[in-house]
């Protein structure tokens, strides 16, 4: 705090411009301020003195360029005359509570919204104290922060848009959507990826305009979550459809909770929003794979025969035609009465011109069996069309498998081959390893199984690559091949490797499979034997 010496003549001698007011405001305290003024003349920060009568005694010329000429003219006004009347209320009081105990203020935040744009400014408030400790009068200092705060905002509104994009970024990865509504206003507002979900361009206002996008039939379950959440009821997951602009129908479920105020009354309601629509109709098709498979067993009364019908029906009746590939699947059930088996294949072209391809094999037979390859490769389908990448499906199928009660484990390997550069991305589920014809020779891929699917719920899966030149081949199979009871299966494996580059073969893959499989498997006592094989052909061979 400032004190006071005595001789107010010696502080008017030569006193700056504004300091003789000063001066004879507190000559009545019988005191005077040396060189204090002179010091706050040159100050860069705004300071105003002012008396015990609220009366303003000196302002110096940093406050003047911050409030305006008109502060200049202090003389006989109040310092609520002179400063903004935005911060009027803020500062009087505290200029009173500094004269009355000489208490100080510091850094105290306040704005003007008058002219061409707002001005932020901070002020400190301390007392001026004589000799005897007794406060005479109080101290204003006032900073413009304005440009500080214009680069705090535009630095906010940077990592705002930076997080924004991040957290869009995350939600796109996840398939998730979050979403708010102000019960104050009334207003909602969705995530850009919630949008995105939905098929909207921009978010809903209200509610009302979130429930014209439900469905129909879904409309009160959606309001009643609401309702219910205003109220403050359980967090509960909700599951509804959402009808784009576009047709579509969108599957999501919904988790939300409500915000209460300081008061405990609910203002808010946040929630997100995960996109079911791809696993739901995975499940779908599972289950319509399953009624077909249980319509045609009450129609045929041959086990044996119902089952080798139904799988025949549930595999791809022809190969996809892609260029630069040649495809040839053959499938022969096991000529024991234990019946058929689960064995399936699978080729389908990608939407970005890639084809997928896939052999796995149920555990089991007849027709749990059956009807199993047909979800699993339904299902299999299904996740491919949504995200491709082999590991990805295969922990998407095993998560499916695991949750159905009514579906068994199943090996399977699963890979998308890319026609244009002969690359193959792959993952295997417990599946044998495929052979790798190159220049003659017959090798298996290298690389380690996952478990098999229906094992463990939570099981992760390794994508991996491998190039096929012009003219390799691979072939893709199931166990019945290899497997045999008279022999043991790394001996079955070379057996195969020769097969499959012996001399004098078929050039076409559609005479070589079944010449492989004759080879390799004996002609009775074999388990089912599914074959897989591609061959990668330049564009321009034919």
């Amino acid at each position: 705090m400032w004190s006071v010496d005595g001789n107010a003549s010696k502080f008017l001698d030569g006193a700056p411009v504004g300091s003789i007011e000063l001066a004879r405001g507190l000559a009545g305290s019988g005191g005077s301020l040396p060189e204090i003024t002179s010091v706050l003349e040159r100050a860069p920060v705004g300071f105003a003195v002012v008396g015990e009568q609220m009366q303003v005694l000196y302002v110096n010329p940093a406050f003047v360029l911050v409030h305006g000429a008109a502060s200049r003219q202090f003389a006989g006004r109040t310092i609520g005359d002179i400063v903004p009347p935005a911060y009027r209320a803020t500062v009087e009081p505290l200029v009173v509570d500094v004269l009355n105990t000489g208490a100080v203020h510091r850094d105290i935040e306040t704005h003007d919204d008058a002219g061409d744009g707002t001005k932020h400014f901070q002020l400190t408030l301390f007392p001026l104290c004589d000799r005897d400790d007794q406060v005479v009068a109080a101290v204003v200092a006032v900073r413009d922060v304005t440009e500080s705060h214009e680069v705090a905002e535009l630095e906010g509104m940077r990592l705002h848009a930076e997080w924004t994009d991040r957290l869009d970024r995350a939600q796109r990865a996840g398939g998730t959507g979050s979403w708010e509504i102000d019960l104050r206003t009334g207003r909602v507002a969705w995530s850009v990826n919630l949008c995105r979900i939905a098929g909207v361009t921009q978010s809903p206002n209200t509610v009302e305009e979130v429930l014209a996008l439900v469905h129909p039939q879904d409309t009160e379950v959606a309001r009643a979550s609401f309702s219910g959440l205003t109220m403050q009821s359980p967090v509960l997951e909700v599951e509804y459809r959402l009808c784009t602009p576009d047709g579509r129908m969108i599957v999501v479920t919904s988790i939300a909770e409500p915000v209460a105020d300081v008061a405990g009354t609910v203002v808010a309601l946040r929630g997100m929003c995960v996109d079911r629509t791809a696993r739901r109709t995975a499940e779908a098709t599972a289950r319509a794979a399953e009624v077909r498979a249980d319509e045609m067993t009450e129609q045929l009364k041959d086990e044996r025969q119902v089952v080798l019908q139904l799988q025949r029906a549930l595999l791809p009746p022809s190969l996809p035609d892609v260029e630069g590939v040649e495809l040839s699947a053959a499938y022969q059930p096991a000529d024991s009465a234990a019946g058929v088996g689960g064995d399936f294949y699978d080729a389908f072209p990608l939407p970005d011109g890639r084809l997928a391809i896939a052999v796995g094999d149920v555990i089991g037979h007849d027709v749990e069996a059956a009807v199993t390859m047909g979800s699993v490769r339904s299902a299999l389908r299904a996740f491919a069309m949504q995200d491709p990448h082999p590991d990805r499906v295969l922990r998407e199928l095993n998560r499916l498998v695991c949750s159905c009660d009514d579906m068994t484990m199943t090996t399977v390997f699963y890979g998308v081959y890319t026609p244009w550069d002969g690359t193959f991305c792959y993952a295997n589920a417990g599946h044998p390893h495929p052979l790798l014809v190159h220049d003659g020779t017959a090798r298996p891929l290298a690389h380690r199984h996952g478990l098999i699917t229906g094992a463990a719920p939570h099981a992760e899966y390794l994508a991996f690559e491998a190039s096929l030149s012009p003219g390799d081949a691979l072939f893709v199979y199931t166990d019945g091949l290899v497997e045999h009871h008279d022999t043991d299966i790394d001996t079955s494996i070379q057996a195969l490797c020769a097969a499959v580059t012996a001399p004098h073969l078929p050039e076409r893959l559609e005479h070589l499979v079944p010449t492989v499989i004759n080879a390799a498997a004996p002609d009775r006592g074999r388990d089912d034997v599914c074959v897989l094989a591609l061959r990668h052909r330049p564009p321009c061979a034919g």
